[in-house]
């Protein structure tokens, strides 16, 4: 005879492993974001060019409370597109 407090064990137990799975799932990604000075620092692009670039939309950043965040794939972008950037006419 199956007791119900088992079969509550029972999901608790599989609940858990979905947990622990989703875990190392977020562990393994890269949460590092740079700030618009970094890409200025990295780049030949100068920090008003970069945030000229954020407020148009040619680089996609993340507003943080005050500061504004680009994730490590559009830091990537934006590092191997710099010089065609620089010279892009906007509007």
């Amino acid at each position: 005879m199956v007791l119900p407090f088992e079969d509550l064990v029972e999901g608790q137990k599989i609940i858990l492993q979905r947990l622990d799975e989703i875990d190392t799932r977020i562990n393994k990604q890269p949460l590092k974001k740079y700030s618009p000075k970094d890409i200025a620092d990295n780049t030949p692009l100068g920090i008003q060019t970069v945030w000229a670039a954020i407020k148009d939309g040619r680089i996609k950043a993340e507003k943080f409370g005050r500061k504004y965040l680009i994730t490590a794939k559009e830091f990537n972008r934006v590092c191997e597109e710099a010089k065609s950037m620089k010279y892009q006419r906007v509007g």
